[in-house]
């Protein structure tokens, strides 16, 4: 992906782009000097660097080769702290007097016995110093720059937005946000750029761009010229129930030697996933559909999205209606700008609209995400407020459709170098993005911040889980969810993905539903659920288990499988201070296509969801288990034990929830939750033993595990207000 993040690095070189022709005759020094100049030429920095220092330490007293070792590093993809002491040198050593433009007389870049280093030495000083956080030695040299350079030189006016930087660093380091930041840790990240990260919204898998060499090898010598690396390729990581991510594996769509394919977002269901394709400088967004465990040729998107001009990144919201977009078109607010088309009645997308000054800049933005609540954007920009590079900014679209004056999100999450691709997980409390960030394992790494509680979502609840089959077999693909809102009638289907029967769906909020979970058109499960109307972020987690035998019924409630809850978030590695780093085939059962859910959709009847009885058990703070002596729980076990003598088993299904008071005795919300479920199903078995019954004729249909109600705003004792969140519940049928 041709993003363009440094651009101003490779300026400098610019004086670089015509052969390279040793005028000093055929000695070792010039063929070495001859071939740094041709390696930097081609961007093979880190070859280049490994050439300067070998002829700086004949000479280390040469302005010319301090320059080219510290330009070839600070150009590099991974040594660009070490180019700062060898700029510093190049710039003291250098004799000004006669050099005032841009590879004027006076400086030759190619000739070997050349001694002196060009002006632009201090502009990258000054790059250099910057990123290094000395501000005041930045400027100092930023202005340096400016001063004995004209108007019209290509850097002036980056050295003078630099100084705009450098201010706008000062601020914002001088008020650090209580981030911690993490590199998600070298299962992800590899020696090479890794970037771009799109994470679907529950939280299992996540997509990036990676530049490093396959597992086979087999693109080790198809090098992008540009810069000198393997051309992008589209990976994916998913995580274990345990919340570990797994061995990132290559998407079937990146061919070898068919340029930069790069990820860009991926569709609230999980179905759809939308990349950068390079088509020869020409760039443009596709969009691929997962088909069984395939993802299909990528399409380019039609309407005014794509044109003649750089598309590079876009973002679909939740619903499926907008889809925003990097565009580098002409008559916008200036560089690349964000843009936004609407689905029309017919299906098809709108023309593009620019969201204005607001939002864009003269300079450039990129990397837009769109929260799936629908409202909050993010998105970089090296505009607004930055300290350097690209800035992680967010906006709010307000009721009118305008969006509010976007808001740094503060160091240390944004840093001098660039910071962008940020996305937020769906509770809002957890952003992923990239960053040049010294101590990483490749010039790009892929991190992520926890978040403080008040920026975690508002007005959504996420539906989402796993869709469980038998040992030893797979999800057939004919499963599906439908949701039906009970008051509309309107009705959605959700493909579970079939690799591990992940499913997710976005619910509006003071509604009933009934979800209806069917294998081959047959319901397996079936419940009406309501969605509080709370304003907090609302997870519900449902685990479904298939028949062992037939697939179409409950599996037993005496072992459930080890393993968290989906979405568990990883651990990652803690970044210090200092910046390191503490498929369908021949007899398989074709999924059905979007346009057959959508027909099946307009047919669907909601299915009998009821119980024969349900146990609720409402807990004071702090506690899990239940009292086995009251009248209410006998009843219910006089209705499970029924239920098995008169039909040979009984379905369970059981649901324990936490509020989100902190609790220090359970170490988390999420564990408080699982704990009660856990006691709920072990006194369950205890109870039918005690009748005589075997408990393996408990049947489960589902876990549901939740942490659910308003913001904590520590008022613990307020026990209306989160009471009705601290519960178990058991239903039977």
């Amino acid at each position: 992906m041709k993003y363009g993040y440094a651009v101003l690095s490779f300026l400098g070189l610019l004086a670089c782009t015509t052969p390279a022709i040793a005028q000093g005759g055929s000695t070792s020094f010039n063929w070495k000097f001859e071939e740094g100049n041709k390696l930097m030429e081609e961007k093979l920095f880190n070859q280049a660097a490994e050439i300067w220092m070998e002829l700086l330490t004949t000479d280390p007293e040469n302005a010319n080769l301090n320059y080219k070792l510290g330009q070839s590093y600070f150009s590099s993809y991974n040594q660009k702290a070490k180019a700062l002491p060898f700029l510093e040198k190049a710039s003291q050593l250098r004799i000004s007097s006669s050099y005032g433009g841009f590879n004027q007389a006076g400086y030759d870049p190619f000739e070997p016995k050349e001694r002196n280093a060009p002006v632009e030495v201090d502009y990258f000083l000054g790059r250099a110093y910057h990123l290094s956080g000395q501000f005041d030695k930045a400027d100092q040299f930023y202005q340096k720059f400016a001063d004995e350079v004209d108007a019209k030189h290509a850097l002036r006016s980056a050295a003078v937005s630099g100084k705009e930087q450098t201010a706008n660093a000062r601020v914002l380091q001088a008020s650090p946000v209580n981030y911690q930041v993490s590199n998600v840790g070298p299962v992800v990240n590899n020696d090479h750029p890794d970037f771009s990260p799109v994470l679907s919204v529950d939280g299992n898998a996540l997509f990036y761009t990676s530049r490093r060499i396959r597992a086979d090898s087999s693109n080790s010598n198809v090098l992008d010229p540009i810069a000198g690396l393997p051309y992008e390729n589209i990976y994916v990581s998913y995580k274990d129930r345990a919340g570990i991510w797994q061995t990132p594996e290559l998407l079937n769509i990146n061919p070898v030697g068919a340029g930069h394919l790069a990820s860009v977002n991926v569709a609230a269901d999980g179905q759809t996933l939308f990349i950068y394709r390079d088509d020869g400088g020409d760039g443009n967004i596709y969009e691929s559909k997962l088909v069984g465990e395939i993802w299909s040729d990528p399409v380019l998107m039609g309407s005014d999205i794509n044109t003649k001009a750089w598309e590079t990144h876009g973002a679909l919201s939740a619903d499926g209606n907008t889809f925003y977009f990097v565009s580098a078109r002409a008559g916008g607010q200036g560089g690349r700008d964000i843009y936004r088309v609407v689905r029309l009645p017919n299906g098809e997308w709108s023309k593009a609209q620019n969201l204005g000054n607001v939002v864009n800049t003269p300079y450039d933005e990129d990397g837009v995400f769109i929260h799936p609540n629908g409202r909050t954007m993010y998105f970089s920009s090296m505009g607004h407020n930055s300290m350097g590079g690209f800035d992680i900014m967010m906006t709010e679209q307000q009721d009118d459709g305008s969006w509010t004056p976007p808001k740094n999100l503060g160091y240390p999450l944004n840093t001098t170098d660039d910071d962008v691709f940020f996305i937020t997980t769906a509770d809002g409390r957890r952003g992923y993005f990239s960053s040049d960030q010294i101590g990483g394992y490749g010039e790009k790494d892929i991190y992520f911040v926890d978040l403080p509680s008040e920026m975690e979502s508002e007005g959504l609840t996420v539906l989402k889980g796993y869709i469980i089959p038998a040992p030893g077999e797979s999800l057939p693909p004919s499963t599906i969810l439908y949701v039906t809102d009970k008051t509309t009638g309107e009705v959605k289907a959700y493909k579970p993905r079939q690799r591990d029967g992940v499913y997710v769906a976005i619910l509006p909020p003071c509604r009933e539903y009934n979800l209806d979970y069917r294998v081959n058109d047959i319901t397996v499960h079936t419940e009406d659920i309501f969605v509080e109307c709370e304003s907090a972020y609302q997870e519900i987690n449902k685990e479904i288990y298939l028949s062992p035998v037939s697939l179409a019924g409950p599996a037993s409630i005496v072992d459930l499988p080890a393993g968290s809850p989906p979405g568990k978030k990883e651990l990652g590695e803690l970044v210090r201070p200092d910046g390191t780093v503490a498929g369908v085939g021949p007899g398989r059962e074709r999924p059905p296509t979007d346009a057959e859910l959508r027909d099946k959709e307009k047919g669907h009847v909601a299915p009998d969801a009821t119980y024969a009885d349900e146990y609720a058990k409402y807990y004071a703070y702090n506690v899990k288990d239940i009292d086995l002596s009251k009248d209410r729980w006998k009843q219910f076990i006089d209705v499970v034990a029924k239920l098995i003598t008169e039909k040979g088993e009984a379905k369970v299904v059981i649901e324990a929830s936490a509020s989100k008071v902190p609790t220090k005795t359970f170490g988390t919300n999420e564990n408080l939750s699982r704990q009660r479920m856990e006691d709920a199903r072990k006194r369950l078995i205890e109870a039918i033993s005690a009748r005589g019954l075997d408990p393996n004729k408990l049947r489960l249909e589902a876990v549901n595990n939740l942490v659910q109600g308003p913001r904590y705003q520590g008022d613990f004792q307020n026990t209306e207000k989160y009471g009705k969140f601290q519960y178990v519940k058991l239903k039977v049928r």
